[in-house]
């Protein structure tokens, strides 16, 4: 190829002629080697935590549905209805709980994953979910209301 056939740009005017955007950078926070190694074990700490917290609310809930199916055989074998309003508060309980475990299990596993990460999302999402579960428990410790 000679000189005559090539284009010719100037290349002052580049990136304005193919309209090009510096990259924006972001900086993520430098830890020092001990601030590393803090974050790595707490990371790995409120993984475990968040995943078998997880799982064994995942039990506790199956466990929970199986006596309560249970009760209601019982109470219609005896001929005697269950109440509306109580069927619908466990209905809701075991609805919250399986929603928080596997939410609490699946952040468990992001932690894991993310142990060598300095992003903070996957720490605040397991306290979200840990604020959550204390939130249900403590609104449906005593289990459904009794109907008057």
């Amino acid at each position: 190829m000679d000189q005559g056939t090539r284009p010719q740009t100037d290349e002052a005017n580049a990136p304005e002629l193919l309209h090009v955007r510096p990259q924006r950078t972001v900086e993520e926070p430098v830890l020092s080697p001990r601030n590393a190694s803090k974050s790595r074990h707490w990371r790995f700490w409120t993984g475990l935590n968040q995943l078998l917290t997880g799982g064994a609310t995942e039990l506790f809930t199956f466990a929970n549905v199986m006596a309560i199916n249970g009760q209601v055989q019982d109470d219609s074998v005896s001929g005697m209805p269950p109440a509306a309003g109580s069927i619908a508060e466990i209905i809701t309980m075991i609805v919250a709980f399986t929603v928080v475990s596997l939410a609490g299990m699946i952040i468990g596993i992001w932690n894991l994953d993310t142990l060598k990460s300095t992003a903070r999302s996957s720490l605040i999402a397991a306290i979200v979910v840990s604020v959550a579960s204390i939130g249900l428990d403590m609104v449906f410790l005593s289990g459904p209301r009794p109907t008057p």
